[in-house]
């Protein structure tokens, strides 16, 4: 009799610890689905219209604590938020490559050597943020290339290119930092595949700039001349879509490629171009912020150029200029002693 009783209280315990699992999981779920229509509805369109890279830095950042703990229904928001995040991290990285680079044209080793550990450091944080994105596309629709997802919704095209895009670039960064965030090398030919599933005019030709960009390096290390004209050909075509939405992405995709391939003058030229389709055809009011963040990346590239130059950055208001434009296009030569002031 005793054992009866015994045994009962014990399922009566199990199955209360059972339905308070199946609770908090509930809530949980819940909690993540209204976070995801609170997002789709309030939070990405104010956040694609916004012009301030600085808070979607922040956003990122900040937005992780609060969506990450609710579990997978807020993984078709994540990626975004991973967006901004790796952001932040990939432009703290570069921050540390312009005081290496100062470093060394100062023959300081030690500061050069410190720099080069935080670079490190920041972009491997940046490849864990932007795999992170990436995981939850998997999680969510499914492994990339092996059958397009049925898209839901706008927001679920966006969250599907955002977390291929971020694997790429974890891929790319992960790489060229000895592979310390752990990426796998299938992400990039899983994330290639998947963006055959967008519409490439629909997303600012975006995608078609990714796999070109690859195409190009993949001739130009073969020295196959004829394939990297293919392949130039289809990143202009690709960037000519962009600037016609007034959504100039790709460029920064293009200056990107060029600098990796080390061809300064392409890079410059993209530069050029940029600014002067920003002050004369207007971005896409609701998509600003992409915008934005393709002036912002250009503007680090250029920084590099200038500090690899010079030892300083870009001069204040003065992007798309360089340091040995001829006199007649008015480029600033060097710092004004009335930037000091």
């Amino acid at each position: 009799m005793q054992f009866h009783s015994t045994f009962r209280r014990l399922a009566s315990v199990s199955l209360l610890a059972l339905l308070s699992g199946c609770t908090h999981n509930m809530v949980r779920d819940m909690a993540g689905n209204g976070m995801v229509s609170f997002g789709n509805e309030y939070i990405t369109p104010w956040f694609m219209a916004s012009d301030d890279t600085d808070v979607m830095c922040a956003m990122g950042e900040g937005m992780g604590a609060m969506t990450f703990p609710l579990g997978p229904a807020t993984d078709p928001m994540v990626p975004m938020l991973t967006m901004a995040s790796g952001m932040c991290a990939d432009e703290r990285a570069k921050e540390e490559e312009l005081r290496y680079i100062r470093a060394m044209r100062k023959n300081d080793a030690e500061e050069a050597q410190d720099a080069r550990t935080m670079q490190k450091r920041w972009a491997e944080l940046a490849a864990r943020r932007q795999y992170f994105g990436y995981q939850a596309v998997v999680r969510y629709f499914g492994e990339p290339g092996e059958e397009c997802p049925d898209f839901a919704d706008r927001n679920e095209q966006l969250s599907y290119m955002f977390g291929l895009f971020g694997g790429i670039q974890a891929f790319q960064t992960d790489l060229s930092n000895g592979g310390t965030a752990g990426v796998p090398l299938s992400v990039l030919p899983k994330s290639l595949k998947g963006l055959d599933c967008l519409k490439g005019d629909e997303f600012w030709g975006l995608p078609q700039a990714i796999k070109a960009s690859v195409d190009i390096m993949k001739a130009n290390i073969g020295g196959e001349k004829e394939a990297l004209d293919v392949g130039m050909a289809q990143m202009e075509a690709a960037s000519m879509i962009g600037q016609k939405q007034g959504v100039r992405i790709v460029q920064l995709v293009q200056a990107s490629l060029y600098s990796a391939m080390g061809n300064t003058e392409k890079t410059k030229q993209v530069i050029r171009e940029h600014v002067k389709l920003k002050n004369t055809v207007a971005a896409d009011p609701e998509l600003k912020i992409l915008d934005e963040m393709t002036t912002r990346g250009l503007r680090l590239i250029s920084d590099k150029l200038w500090t690899q130059n010079t030892g300083q950055r870009t001069p204040y208001a003065a992007l798309g200029t360089f340091w040995d434009d001829s006199t007649a296009n008015s480029a600033p030569q060097g710092m004004d002693i009335d930037d000091l002031l």
